[in-house]
């Protein structure tokens, strides 16, 4: 994120937060409020066509919902209130300070993209509102001493040590770091070079905004002359696929290795026979044991004729926390729910155990590698 980017962001924040302020003790009018009348009322800001294009997120959301609602919480019931940020940083104020004035709501499902979600976050912690962010791995998320937000997605750090770690497989020497202009992109690139750096990998370029073809060509004469072996991409889709069939109409044979921002379900479908050969690192494994995974796989195969993708698993289980923290405090209570949170014992999801650090951080996540092959992902040992 440029400097001058950094200071909208903080111009915009800083104006919402005096306005909360002066108007009204949001947190402590959300105590009082959370919970309250026979719904729990959960925000979910996304940028909605990216999502449903992209992802199975809303449909993983909305399996959890029906699973809780079939019994209830309480004798209540989870109602969502879905708001489309679009992806705009101007409409997820809007919506983050439409959220935080409802004192009714309890929690907040989101921002999705990082340079959105970093700044919002801040007037969501005024507001006392918990917050559970499914798909923003930056580690600034949890940097700044929060106690409503919590990161419920691997960090950047365990991204690229994972992208690492199957580069130094492979027997990759010089590697190219590509990233997308955003927060998202450029920790995910520092985190990526720190890493290489710490296994011996030699990065020969660091570079972003490729478009034409033509910059495409120089800098790929430019990785060629410095003997590169593969790309490690901090991209997200549309751009991310743009980026691959580019370079795959140029170089049939370098590795191309991608953090999980590229782990959509029309992935292969996208690009075709220029997937093949493509890595991406996910949080999901169909060769997960877990009886809990099992369950919701026919849950999910049965409501929606379709496997799910990661993003449901990720929108189910980012309720299903919500639901668990609940249920253990008897509690709508969202500085109850947040303290919880912060000190929970493991707690059984699909995906395995996972508890929370002081700072909101999630911890016992695995990271997978998987690999186009035919047509189809192989998952990696």
């Amino acid at each position: 994120m440029n400097q001058m980017k950094k200071i909208v962001f903080l111009c915009l924040v800083a104006l919402f937060m005096l306005a909360g302020c002066a108007s009204n003790d949001l947190a402590g009018q959300r105590e009082k409020s959370a919970g309250k009348g026979s719904d729990i009322l959960i925000g979910v800001p996304v940028p909605l066509e990216f999502a449903k294009e992209n992802t199975n997120f809303l449909k993983g959301l909305e399996l959890a919902q029906e699973d809780i609602n079939a019994e209830g919480i309480n004798g209540k019931k989870i109602k969502l209130q879905i708001a489309d940020d679009g992806g705009n940083f101007k409409t997820a104020v809007d919506i983050a300070q439409e959220f935080s004035e409802n004192t009714r709501m309890m929690a907040v499902i989101g921002h999705w993209f990082s340079d959105i979600c970093l700044p919002v976050s801040t007037i969501y912690e005024e507001a006392g509102m918990l917050t559970v962010v499914p798909t923003v791995s930056n580690p600034e998320l949890t940097e700044n001493g929060y106690k409503y937000i919590f990161q419920n997605i691997s960090s950047d750090k365990m991204i690229a040590r994972t992208m690492c770690a199957y580069a130094k497989s492979k027997g990759y020497k010089n590697i190219v770091i590509c990233y997308e202009e955003s927060s998202y992109g450029e920790n995910l690139a520092n985190a990526i070079e720190q890493e290489a750096q710490a296994k011996g990998l030699k990065i020969v370029d660091r570079c972003s905004g490729l478009v034409t073809e033509e910059q495409f060509k120089k800098s790929h004469d430019k990785w060629s002359a410095l003997e590169f072996d593969a790309v490690l991409l901090a991209l997200v889709m549309p751009e991310g696929a743009n980026f691959i069939s580019e370079l795959r109409n140029m170089n049939q044979e370098a590795g191309i290795i991608s953090a999980d921002g590229l782990d959509v379900d029309n992935f292969i479908e996208v690009l075709g026979p220029k997937a093949e050969g493509v890595v991406l690192t996910t949080t999901y494994s169909p060769y997960n044991k877990s009886p809990q995974l099992k369950q919701f796989i026919k849950k999910y195969q049965d409501k929606y004729n379709q496997q799910p993708d990661v993003w449901a698993i990720q929108g189910y289980e980012s309720l299903q926390l919500l639901e668990h923290a609940i249920r253990e405090t008897d509690s709508c209570s969202p500085k109850v729910l947040a303290n919880y949170l912060h000190k929970m014992k493991p707690f059984n999801t699909l995906s395995g155990d996972i508890t929370f650090n002081q700072y909101g951080e999630i911890e016992g996540r695995n990271i997978y590698t998987k690999v186009v092959e035919n047509g189809q992902f192989r998952y990696v040992d």
